[in-house]
This record gives structure tokens, sequence and C-alpha cells, in this order.
């Protein structure tokens, strides 16, 4: 395996899996400390012993887990873009060629707005390991996106303190179709409190997804039992939940719920193993190859260039 820069495959290894020993250490001291601090409300009477107790394990537990695990996790990270970047770049351009970056399928914070994620009361949107390319007959951009609900709590007498709860973790993927939608079809995973919206006659689907749409001729022109086919199986072959799609112009996008990380490395993976990292990064786009086959199933959407010709 080639590796850039001056360290060695072993001190490179060595040092990848001290960080990763560290963060993991980190992190179950910071939860024990956060669990000791609730047990402490509960179980100590005495106020002042309690406050000092709640401060000293809660507080420091958390201060574990947001800085120190935490840190030893961006010091991880860094060390793998600066020693093995170049061996991830050229894995990515043998898959989907070079990085391309075009406006139209940008994946960022207001794009993130405009896709309407239910429950969708956020402020900080993190983007990770964006890439824009080609595979077969699609041109697509791809994303790891996390999305936070940051507020305050607490009170006056004791301090407000700024909290963080995650509104979505997945996978955003954006493709080209050669349809274009006339005006915005936008669906969202169905709740009980969804409107009817447009229902379609196929109950797996409707029973999934709520379809709403600026006109709703316009939906049903690209609503097509082989669509719908389409969507259906990439939710039954995908590990994870399609949380919301939306059609705009000629490009189809989607936000999926998922553990699952494009261009990433699993976090199960000995990271002192260099050919297991190499392995499981290669396994995260080889998964992505496996979306796009599938996307290209339907040809009238991402048929080849020469279809496309054919039908122009």
């Amino acid at each position: 395996m080639y590796i850039e820069g001056k360290m060695s495959k072993v001190e490179l290894s060595e040092k990848l899996g001290r960080y990763q020993k560290q963060a993991r250490i980190w992190l179950i001291v910071g939860l024990l400390g956060i669990a000791g601090g609730l047990i402490s409300t509960v179980a100590v009477q005495d106020a002042a012993l309690k406050t000092i107790l709640v401060a000293a394990l809660f507080g420091g537990g958390l201060c574990c887990v947001l800085f120190l695990s935490s840190g030893a996790q961006k010091k991880m990270k860094t060390l793998m873009r600066e020693q093995l970047g170049g061996l991830f770049q050229a894995e990515l351009e043998k898959s989907f060629g070079p990085d391309l970056h075009t406006p139209e399928m940008r994946i960022d914070q207001a794009f993130m707005k405009t896709l309407h994620v239910p429950d969708g009361q956020w402020e900080e949107c993190a983007v990770e390991n964006f890439y824009e390319g080609n595979y077969g007959s699609i041109h697509f951009s791809a994303a790891n996106v996390r999305l936070d609900h940051v507020y305050e709590r607490g009170n006056v007498r004791d301090g407000l303190g700024t909290w963080q709860d995650m509104v979505f973790k997945g996978v955003v993927l954006r493709c080209e179709t050669h349809i274009p939608a006339l005006s915005m079809v936008h669906a969202n995973g169905r709740t009980e409190d969804s409107p009817r919206g447009i229902m379609t006659g196929n109950e797996i689907f409707d029973r999934c997804f709520c379809i709403t749409a600026e006109r709703e001729q316009d939906a049903r022109v690209l609503l097509t039992p082989q669509f719908i086919a389409l969507i259906v199986a990439f939710k039954q072959r995908f590990e994870g939940q399609i949380l919301c799609f939306c059609w705009e112009g000629n490009v189809f996008s989607l936000a999926i719920e998922t553990d699952y990380g494009f261009a990433s490395i699993a976090s199960d993976v000995d990271m002192s193993d260099l050919d297991a990292v190499r392995r499981s990064y290669c396994n995260s786009l080889r998964e992505m190859e496996t979306l796009l086959d599938l996307l290209m199933k339907n040809t009238v959407l991402f048929g080849d260039e020469i279809e496309k010709e054919e039908r122009i």
C-alpha cells in the first residue's frame, strides 16, 4: 500500500490505533460520568452534595465525550486525510471519475433547507465526503450529512446550557435525470400527521410516502409504475430509511437515514490494520455503486446517452 508523506506504514498504523483507543476510552469514561451525574440527581438527597456530584460527574462526562473523545477522533481523521488522502482520492476517481463540483448538484446547508427534512427544526448542518462524478450513465453527487437542532435549556437560577439533538444523520444522493419535473415534486415519509397527499394506487408506496407538488398533474406524469417500483426496491435494498425525496428540474434528490457512510471507514474497523482500513473504504464505494446500479435499471430516467439521443 502506498503511504503519502514521511510516516512509515508501521508508524501510521500505531498512531491511528492509539487515537482510536483514546477516543473509545474517553467515550466510555464520559458516558459513565454522565450516567453517574443523572443517578446523583435522584439518589442524593443533600442539595449541596448533589450539586457538586452533578457538576463533577455530568459536566466531566460531557467534557470527556465532547472534547477528549471527539478530539482524538478529529486527530485520527486528520492523520488519515494527510497520509491516505491520495489513496482515497484515487479510489474515488477510479469508481466515479474526476470530482466535478457543479453548482446544480451541490449538497450544502442551503440545499438541505429546500429538501424539507421531516422534523426539520435544525440550525447546524455538517456535510462530509461530498463527491460529484459519473457512474455509468448517471451524473450524481453524494455526501454524508448530519443535521442538529441546537437550543438552550435550563433556568435563570441554575443557568442556561446549550444542547444538541440530532435531527438527521445519513446519506444525501442527487442524480441527474433525462426527464425533467415541470414543477417541484416532494415526498416525505408518511406519518400519522401527514396530509393525504397525491395517491398513486400502489399500496406499499402510498403507505410509506406522502407526495405533494405545486401541480398534481406534473407529479402524476413522473410517478409512473416503473418509478414507483424503483423507489420501493430502493427502500427494500438499502439498509436505512428514505426520509424524503424531491424532483426539481432534471435533478432527483433523496435523503436516506442510515448508519452507512459514503466514502468512509466503518466504525468497527481496527484502525491499526491499514489493509482493513482500505478495504472498508473501498466497500463503502462499492455500496454506492450498487445503489446507482439499481437506479440505472430505470432506463427512462437514467438510460445511457444513446437512448437519450434516440428519444430526442
